[in-house]
Protein backbone atom coordinates (compact mmCIF):
# COMPACT_ATOMS: atom_id res chain seq x y z
CA UNK A 1 0.00 0.00 0.00
CA UNK A 2 1.30 3.21 -1.21
CA UNK A 3 0.92 5.72 1.99
CA UNK A 4 1.99 8.60 -0.05
CA UNK A 5 4.35 10.05 2.17
CA UNK A 6 6.78 11.02 0.13
CA UNK A 7 8.30 14.27 0.15
CA UNK A 8 6.55 15.36 3.46
CA UNK A 9 8.03 16.86 6.17
CA UNK A 10 7.35 15.07 9.46
CA UNK A 11 8.39 16.25 12.99
CA UNK A 12 8.72 13.29 15.44
CA UNK A 13 9.33 13.97 19.36
CA UNK A 14 10.95 11.63 21.46
CA UNK A 15 12.58 10.57 18.62
CA UNK A 16 16.27 9.24 19.97
CA UNK A 17 14.89 5.74 20.85
CA UNK A 18 11.78 3.58 21.56
CA UNK A 19 8.70 3.94 20.06
CA UNK A 20 9.80 7.62 18.56
CA UNK A 21 12.99 6.37 16.65
CA UNK A 22 10.92 2.90 15.41
CA UNK A 23 7.95 6.20 13.85
CA UNK A 24 11.18 8.05 12.43
CA UNK A 25 13.00 5.06 10.93
CA UNK A 26 9.51 4.32 9.08
CA UNK A 27 8.26 7.30 7.55
CA UNK A 28 12.42 7.59 5.92
CA UNK A 29 11.20 4.03 4.88
CA UNK A 30 8.33 5.43 3.12
CA UNK A 31 10.50 8.28 1.48
CA UNK A 32 9.33 11.01 3.85
CA UNK A 33 11.85 14.18 5.10
CA UNK A 34 11.87 13.53 9.05
CA UNK A 35 13.05 15.95 11.68
CA UNK A 36 13.81 14.11 14.56
CA UNK A 37 13.72 16.14 17.73
CA UNK A 38 15.00 14.71 21.38
CA UNK A 39 17.08 16.11 24.54
CA UNK A 40 19.29 12.96 24.20
CA UNK A 41 22.16 14.13 22.09
CA UNK A 42 22.65 10.92 20.86
CA UNK A 43 19.15 11.73 18.52
CA UNK A 44 21.84 13.24 16.06
CA UNK A 45 23.55 10.08 15.25
CA UNK A 46 20.00 8.30 15.10
CA UNK A 47 18.81 11.39 12.44
CA UNK A 48 22.19 10.30 10.74
CA UNK A 49 21.48 7.02 10.15
CA UNK A 50 18.34 7.50 8.49
CA UNK A 51 19.95 10.40 6.74
CA UNK A 52 17.04 12.68 8.91
CA UNK A 53 17.87 15.87 10.31
CA UNK A 54 17.61 16.56 13.81
CA UNK A 55 16.66 19.17 16.80
CA UNK A 56 18.43 18.44 20.25
CA UNK A 57 16.54 20.39 23.10
CA UNK A 58 14.36 19.93 25.80
CA UNK A 59 10.90 20.55 24.97
CA UNK A 60 9.85 21.95 28.57
CA UNK A 61 12.07 24.85 27.83
CA UNK A 62 8.94 27.31 26.31
CA UNK A 63 11.12 28.31 23.49
CA UNK A 64 11.77 24.88 22.67
CA UNK A 65 8.43 24.75 20.07
CA UNK A 66 9.33 28.28 18.54
CA UNK A 67 12.61 26.49 17.61
CA UNK A 68 11.34 23.64 16.31
CA UNK A 69 9.10 25.69 14.37
CA UNK A 70 11.83 27.91 12.77
CA UNK A 71 13.94 24.29 12.12
CA UNK A 72 11.10 22.42 10.12
CA UNK A 73 10.33 25.97 8.22
CA UNK A 74 13.70 25.75 7.23
CA UNK A 75 13.08 22.52 5.52
CA UNK A 76 9.92 23.53 3.88
CA UNK A 77 7.41 23.47 6.37
CA UNK A 78 6.07 20.53 8.32
CA UNK A 79 3.13 18.52 6.72
CA UNK A 80 3.21 15.78 9.67
CA UNK A 81 3.52 16.33 13.79
CA UNK A 82 4.04 13.20 15.75
CA UNK A 83 4.06 14.22 19.50
CA UNK A 84 5.81 11.06 20.72
CA UNK A 85 7.64 12.61 23.68
CA UNK A 86 6.16 11.57 27.13
CA UNK A 87 7.92 9.91 30.53
CA UNK A 88 6.40 8.03 33.26
CA UNK A 89 7.00 8.75 37.32
CA UNK A 90 5.25 6.23 39.20
CA UNK A 91 4.32 6.92 42.55
CA UNK A 92 0.98 5.98 45.66
CA UNK A 93 -1.19 9.61 44.90
CA UNK A 94 -1.16 10.64 48.22
CA UNK A 95 3.08 10.62 48.20
CA UNK A 96 3.09 12.25 44.37
CA UNK A 97 4.79 15.71 44.70
CA UNK A 98 3.89 19.47 42.73
CA UNK A 99 7.47 19.12 41.14
CA UNK A 100 6.23 15.64 39.96
CA UNK A 101 2.65 15.83 39.17
CA UNK A 102 3.75 19.10 37.28
CA UNK A 103 6.57 17.87 35.54
CA UNK A 104 4.76 14.87 33.91
CA UNK A 105 2.25 16.87 32.97
CA UNK A 106 4.00 18.69 30.98
CA UNK A 107 6.04 16.57 29.21
CA UNK A 108 3.28 14.61 28.25
CA UNK A 109 0.76 17.05 27.85
CA UNK A 110 1.92 20.72 27.87
CA UNK A 111 4.48 20.00 24.89
CA UNK A 112 2.09 18.60 22.35
CA UNK A 113 0.18 21.39 23.01
CA UNK A 114 2.84 24.17 22.50
CA UNK A 115 4.26 21.89 19.47
CA UNK A 116 0.75 21.63 18.35
CA UNK A 117 0.39 25.36 18.59
CA UNK A 118 3.90 26.35 16.91
CA UNK A 119 3.51 24.50 14.00
CA UNK A 120 -0.26 24.75 13.40
CA UNK A 121 -0.03 27.01 10.32
CA UNK A 122 2.61 24.88 8.59
CA UNK A 123 0.69 21.84 8.62
CA UNK A 124 -2.58 23.79 7.99
CA UNK A 125 -0.96 25.18 4.62
CA UNK A 126 0.35 21.22 4.09
CA UNK A 127 -2.76 19.48 4.16
CA UNK A 128 -1.49 18.55 7.57
CA UNK A 129 -1.74 15.55 9.88
CA UNK A 130 -0.88 15.30 13.32
CA UNK A 131 -0.92 12.03 15.30
CA UNK A 132 -0.42 12.15 19.61
CA UNK A 133 0.39 9.58 21.31
CA UNK A 134 -1.52 8.78 24.01
CA UNK A 135 -1.87 5.40 26.14
CA UNK A 136 -4.17 2.65 27.42
CA UNK A 137 -4.13 4.71 30.42
CA UNK A 138 -5.95 7.70 28.22
CA UNK A 139 -9.13 5.14 28.64
CA UNK A 140 -8.94 3.51 31.97
CA UNK A 141 -6.15 3.27 34.78
CA UNK A 142 -3.13 1.74 34.63
CA UNK A 143 -2.70 -1.54 35.58
CA UNK A 144 -1.42 -1.41 38.87
CA UNK A 145 -2.32 2.11 40.14
CA UNK A 146 0.18 4.35 41.72
CA UNK A 147 0.75 6.45 38.60
CA UNK A 148 -1.90 9.64 38.53
CA UNK A 149 0.35 12.25 37.18
CA UNK A 150 0.43 9.94 33.62
CA UNK A 151 -3.11 8.78 33.75
CA UNK A 152 -4.34 12.21 34.07
CA UNK A 153 -1.44 13.94 31.77
CA UNK A 154 -2.82 10.62 28.37
CA UNK A 155 -6.32 11.31 29.65
CA UNK A 156 -5.39 14.78 28.48
CA UNK A 157 -3.73 14.12 25.46
CA UNK A 158 -7.17 12.43 24.45
CA UNK A 159 -9.18 15.30 24.87
CA UNK A 160 -6.60 17.19 23.39
CA UNK A 161 -6.90 15.43 20.60
CA UNK A 162 -10.24 15.30 20.15
CA UNK A 163 -10.32 19.51 20.68
CA UNK A 164 -7.63 20.06 18.10
CA UNK A 165 -8.78 17.77 15.79
CA UNK A 166 -12.83 19.46 15.77
CA UNK A 167 -10.66 23.10 14.92
CA UNK A 168 -8.79 21.24 12.66
CA UNK A 169 -11.38 19.76 10.48
CA UNK A 170 -12.33 23.38 8.56
CA UNK A 171 -8.57 24.39 8.80
CA UNK A 172 -6.71 21.64 6.98
CA UNK A 173 -4.96 20.08 9.59
CA UNK A 174 -6.44 16.27 10.95
CA UNK A 175 -5.93 15.17 14.37
CA UNK A 176 -5.74 11.43 16.20
CA UNK A 177 -4.58 9.98 18.79
CA UNK A 178 -2.93 6.47 19.05
CA UNK A 179 -3.28 4.45 22.17
CA UNK A 180 -0.87 1.87 22.74
CA UNK A 181 -0.79 -1.20 25.21
CA UNK A 182 2.55 -2.55 26.71
CA UNK A 183 5.41 -2.09 24.17
CA UNK A 184 8.72 -3.64 24.39
CA UNK A 185 11.14 -0.56 25.15
CA UNK A 186 13.84 0.44 27.15
CA UNK A 187 10.72 2.43 29.00
CA UNK A 188 8.79 -0.31 30.18
CA UNK A 189 12.29 -2.11 31.70
CA UNK A 190 12.86 0.71 33.57
CA UNK A 191 9.95 1.03 35.01
CA UNK A 192 8.91 -2.54 36.00
CA UNK A 193 11.37 -5.39 37.06
CA UNK A 194 11.05 -8.55 35.45
CA UNK A 195 8.16 -9.86 38.17
CA UNK A 196 5.95 -7.13 37.25
CA UNK A 197 6.61 -7.70 33.38
CA UNK A 198 5.35 -11.12 33.70
CA UNK A 199 2.59 -10.10 35.60
CA UNK A 200 1.13 -7.57 32.92
CA UNK A 201 1.55 -10.07 30.38
CA UNK A 202 -1.07 -11.95 32.05
CA UNK A 203 -3.17 -9.50 31.64
CA UNK A 204 -3.31 -9.48 27.80
CA UNK A 205 -5.11 -11.83 25.75
CA UNK A 206 -1.97 -12.16 22.97
CA UNK A 207 0.31 -12.56 25.65
CA UNK A 208 3.27 -10.75 24.19
CA UNK A 209 4.50 -7.07 24.30
CA UNK A 210 4.36 -4.98 21.29
CA UNK A 211 6.96 -4.30 19.10
CA UNK A 212 7.97 -0.25 18.73
CA UNK A 213 7.67 -1.02 14.45
CA UNK A 214 3.93 -2.46 15.20
CA UNK A 215 3.02 1.47 16.70
CA UNK A 216 4.95 2.53 14.34
CA UNK A 217 2.78 0.85 11.48
CA UNK A 218 -0.32 2.40 13.36
CA UNK A 219 1.15 5.99 13.38
CA UNK A 220 2.05 6.05 9.44
CA UNK A 221 -1.18 5.15 8.19
CA UNK A 222 -3.22 7.72 10.46
CA UNK A 223 -0.57 10.09 9.11
CA UNK A 224 -1.51 9.37 5.67
CA UNK A 225 -4.03 10.50 3.35
CA UNK A 226 -4.96 6.76 3.66
CA UNK A 227 -6.55 7.67 6.83
CA UNK A 228 -8.31 11.11 5.83
CA UNK A 229 -11.95 10.39 6.88
CA UNK A 230 -10.42 9.59 10.22
CA UNK A 231 -10.89 12.65 12.00
CA UNK A 232 -10.37 12.97 16.37
CA UNK A 233 -10.07 9.29 17.00
CA UNK A 234 -7.99 7.63 19.86
CA UNK A 235 -7.20 3.94 18.16
CA UNK A 236 -6.14 1.35 20.59
CA UNK A 237 -3.49 -0.99 19.77
CA UNK A 238 -2.78 -3.20 22.60
CA UNK A 239 -3.20 -6.66 22.16
CA UNK A 240 -6.51 -7.03 23.46
CA UNK A 241 -5.51 -5.53 26.62
CA UNK A 242 -8.08 -2.78 27.25
CA UNK A 243 -10.87 -3.36 24.41
CA UNK A 244 -12.79 0.19 23.58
Amino acid sequence: MDLGLTGRLVVVTGAAQGIGAAIAEGFTQEGAKVLLVDMQENVASVAESLNAESVVCDLSDRGAADSIADASARLGGAAILINNAGISRPSPLPETTEDEWSTVMDVNLGTAFRLTKALWSQLSSNDGAIVNMASFASKRSTLFGNNSSYVAAKHGIAGLTKAAAFEGATQGVRVNGVAPGVVDTDLIRTVHDADARDKIMGFIPQARFAAPSEIADLVLFLASNRAAHICGEVVSINGGLCMD
